[in-house]
């Protein structure tokens, strides 16, 4: 998903060649920075949706275990010794191992991107929407120090254009995207000591 998204924002295809990607382009720095920002709200959305996956998919795989009559899989306490803490910090331990060659697994182990396609609008803004105000103020001041501010280039003449390879704003944007995983962590961290006003 992180691929298609840097080939859609970039305009180059997933599959390029060395060449092409040390090609030369012009961008402007406003519209780098909208990319910028695309690309945190992408990675932050990407984390929530894997997180809220990996949810369903434990919760699935409980409740075919309720269903059962012999009880041949692990209860969520095994699977999840330290409760949902550590299931929201992604650290989920080995589930999988010890799930190793189950079938039932294996049918509920589907592509991210799909599970994505099924959302509604509403889970899509849910997932997609920065939770604090703290989270909405600190990207908005990270780009505005690495990109300037959008005020005062407003104006096609303020703007300047910068000439870089499309390689350099690949870079760019798995950044942001890194950022924006790393972002929504840290909300999470922060939420376990301090309740963060809502955004």
């Amino acid at each position: 998903m992180i691929r298609e998204h840097v080939s859609t924002v970039i305009g180059l295809r997933v599959n390029s060649s060395v060449t092409d990607n040390w090609a030369m382009t012009k961008i402007t720095r406003q519209m780098l920075g909208r990319v910028y920002v695309a690309s945190i709200l992408y990675g932050y959305f990407l984390k929530s949706a894997s997180l809220r996956h990996r949810l369903d998919r434990i919760l699935a795989l409980e409740s075919q275990d309720l269903h059962l009559s012999h009880r041949t899989s692990l209860h969520y306490q095994e699977m999840c010794p330290n409760g949902m803490k550590n299931l929201l910090f992604g650290r989920i331990g080995n589930i999988q191992a010890k799930y190793k060659g189950s079938s039932r697994l294996e049918k509920t182990q589907g592509k991210l991107s799909c599970y994505v396609m099924g959302f509604d609008p509403d889970t899509l803004q849910r997932c997609a929407k920065l939770r604090s105000e703290v989270a909405v103020n600190l990207v908005k001041n990270h780009c505005c120090a690495l990109f300037g501010d959008d005020g005062t280039m407003s104006s096609p003449e303020n703007d300047e254009v910068i000439s870089t390879s499309y390689s350099s704003v690949k870079r760019v944007v798995l950044e942001a995207v890194a950022f924006g995983s790393f972002l929504w962590d840290t909300e999470e961290c922060i939420e376990t000591v301090y309740k963060l006003k809502e955004n």
